[in-house]
């Protein structure tokens, strides 16, 4: 068995157990403990540091048309307000940008911006969040031209230092993890999910053979594109 089909095996394992842990965390609601709302403004107001991971981007490894990694780390400096940095790469690779041709686009891309927090329920967070996010890639083309007459065409096209940039408004919901099968666990881990709704600003583009994906962004023919996104998140306090 290969390595690559194990860690595929392995990542859909994960990808199943998902909703099961989300169910788990749910299950707190009934036996959370209210705390006051002194107690939850002092701690709200403590400086501390978030390590996000993009979960659902794991599953592009199981599609052979992309491969995604995605992180952030998050500074709750007040009360209602982080500091957000993001960064990911991608290998994107669509069968059909274009007719007859294999394509490829790699790179890395980055967002920084802002959440405000507004608490729904104990424990339970809805976030809202801009972002300015900027990736620099690499893409190849290698193309067959038909010609009734003569042999086909073959070429290979190659463009370097590429740039995009795009604005995002994002939508938060996150859960802090307080019991995991029934036991207390320090306060340290949330799970949630994010909506995206990015929009194109500038990117590189030619006349003949266009740019059709941006690591980061996606398809450059959607001016408004959406993207949903489940995470898992580490807190450390600071103080």
């Amino acid at each position: 068995m290969s390595l690559k089909f194990m860690l595929k095996y392995k990542l859909l394992y994960l990808i199943l157990i998902f909703p099961f842990v989300m169910n788990q965390a749910k299950a707190q609601d009934s036996t959370a403990v209210e705390t006051s709302e002194s107690e939850n403004i002092e701690k709200a107001q403590k400086l501390s540091v978030g390590f996000a991971f993009d979960y659902l981007k794991l599953h592009t490894l199981l599609i052979d048309e992309s491969e995604k990694w995605e992180g952030a780390i998050n500074f709750r400096i007040l009360d209602k307000v982080s500091l957000i940095g993001e960064y990911g790469i991608a290998e994107l690779t669509p069968k059909e940008a274009y007719k007859n041709s294999e394509y490829k686009s790699e790179g890395n891309y980055y967002r920084i911006g802002f959440d405000y927090h507004m608490t729904v329920i104990p424990n339970n967070f809805l976030l809202l969040g801009l972002r300015y996010a900027q990736s620099s890639f690499n893409e190849s083309i290698n193309y067959e031209i038909g010609n009734p007459i003569f042999e086909n065409e073959t070429g290979e096209l190659i463009r370097e230092n590429l740039s995009a940039s795009w604005f995002e408004f994002v939508l938060t919901s996150e859960k802090k993890i307080r019991q995991i099968r029934k036991k207390d666990i320090p306060d340290f881990l949330s799970i949630g999910f994010k909506f995206r709704l990015k929009s194109i600003q500038d990117y590189d583009d030619f006349d003949l053979f266009q740019v059709k994906n941006i690591p980061g962004y996606g398809q450059t023919n959607i001016k408004l594109n959406p993207e949903f996104n489940l995470f898992i998140k580490f807190r450390i306090p600071v103080f």
